[in-house]
């Protein structure tokens, strides 16, 4: 086609975005046509576009029309009738991929064995939010049966909240089965998930420009021999996430206690222990979404009660009796230029990582007022009453609806799921409407038709 247009996300740079947001709206008048007719819209995109006929539409979830043409005069906002965005709507499917976390059950010696996965509320509420979205929801467990159902499903995108199973690898095994089968995901892909789970390869990566506390990795006890790090240290296992095997106890003060603590983490886990220099200040964990030009959604302060921030551990403990122990704070009950760093120091961790779409940053403050990066989640966990990122974005005011959105549209535009459709409108075809073009950025606040949700 001689037309070509390239829809930007929304995180895209200005001026790019600004043009894009401010184009016309307009919508043609066009006749009743059956279903069965929708091939002849495709064989008049594939023709030539003639002088008179230039208008080009893009139409986004069959809901809002807006053209892209930069030559077009000055919009009048219109919106389509109901007859016409029913007929233009194609119900998209959706795989929300998971890993659901069983109910009472755990493995002999590692009762946090399923603490990564999500509540089966948690997937019921997201399945739900997706399918007011005007997605047809289906919901597949991450296990040996996903790639014949992925395979099978004629899916148009994957909302991957699944943690996988087995090894240092298992969060990128299913954005790794998408591209197998190019199928468009949300969050970030194998590489970045596998890098940012092994946490001493992520602090590899970015140790040159992000400060993070000294540390030994030990892949068995012989490793301890290397030990040249000033206590208190901390330890914990190196590519687990969710705090599991960090407790009450995991900070050590002398040799003995490391020692006692790295045979016990090696035998329950089977897999190698991070140890790094404890860093005695604030516990400050940050949300970011984005892929151009990322941003930051919030930053919450994780503020222990009855205890000083210096000796404060966000254990496992913790976080399961949390409306006892701690109490968050968003934004940080920080000074500012703290908080200034704390922000900058999350947004280049998250390009650094090369994360895509959403993130959590970790971080602990020192006393010199430097944040040191801990680790980063590429894969946060999004329960609309319990997850951080969740939490520190509403504070900031975001619903949770919105933020679920914004995911899925950066994912969309980031693979090109939401790719103009190029129409040429024909002569006398062009005709206004009542009503109003949602703008772009306003589309994760529409109530959209409720679609069906799957459970497969």
């Amino acid at each position: 086609m001689s037309e070509q247009v390239h829809a930007e996300p929304p995180s895209a740079p200005q001026p790019l975005w600004d043009a894009l947001t401010q184009a016309e709206a307009t919508l043609a008048d066009e006749p009743e046509e059956p279903p069965s007719k929708a091939g002849a819209l495709r064989k008049a995109a594939a023709r030539p576009l003639t002088a008179r006929a230039r208008q080009l539409d893009w139409t986004l979830a069959g809901r809002a029309v807006q053209s892209l043409d930069p030559a077009a005069p000055r919009a009048k906002r219109t919106s389509p009738s109901t007859a016409t965005a029913a007929r233009r709507r194609k119900t998209r499917r959706l795989a929300l991929v998971c890993n659901v976390r069983p109910e009472g059950l755990g493995v002999e010696g590692t009762e946090d064995e399923f603490e990564e996965y999500d509540s089966p509320a948690t997937i019921a509420a997201l399945a739900q939010m997706l399918s007011a979205e005007g997605y047809s929801v289906s919901v597949l467990e991450a296990d040996r049966s996903l790639p014949r159902r992925l395979s099978a499903g004629n899916y148009d995108l994957v909302f991957n909240i699944a943690e996988g199973k087995g090894g240092r690898c298992r969060e990128a095994h299913v954005p790794a089965l998408c591209e197998m089968l190019g199928i468009a995901y949300t969050g970030s892909d194998p590489l970045t998930l596998s890098a940012t789970l092994d946490k001493a390869v992520a602090k590899r990566l970015i140790c040159d420009e992000v400060r993070t506390p000294r540390w030994l990795l030990a892949r068995t006890l012989a490793d301890l021999q290397r030990f040249d790090l000033n206590f208190p240290v901390f330890a914990k296992p190196n590519d687990e996430g969710s705090s599991k095997g960090i407790r009450d106890d995991s900070r050590c003060e002398d040799f003995a206690a490391l020692e006692s603590l790295v045979t016990r983490l090696l035998d329950a886990y089977g897999r190698p222990v991070l140890i790094e220099e404890y860093v005695a200040g604030p516990e400050v964990t940050v949300g970011v979404v984005g892929n151009a030009t990322p941003e930051v959604v919030g930053m919450m302060h994780v503020v222990p009660i009855g205890q000083s921030a210096e000796d404060f551990i966000y254990s496992l403990e913790a976080k399961r009796d949390y409306a006892t122990r701690v109490r968050y704070a968003t934004p940080p009950e920080l000074p500012d230029d703290v908080c200034k760093r704390i922000e900058a120091a999350a947004l280049r961790a998250f390009v650094l990582l090369d994360c895509r779409d959403v993130a959590r940053i970790d971080f602990r403050v020192g006393r010199d007022g430097e944040p040191y990066f801990i680790e980063a989640n590429p894969l946060p966990g999004l329960s609309p009453t319990s997850g951080d990122i969740v939490l520190m974005a509403r504070a900031m005011g975001w619903r949770w609806e919105a933020l679920i959105s914004r995911i899925v549209r950066e994912a969309e535009f980031r693979q090109g799921v939401l790719r103009p459709i190029l129409v040429a409108r024909g002569e006398g075809r062009k005709k206004d409407r009542g009503g109003a073009v949602l703008p772009l950025l306003a589309i994760a606040d529409a109530a959209l038709p409720v679609g069906p949700v799957a459970a497969l």
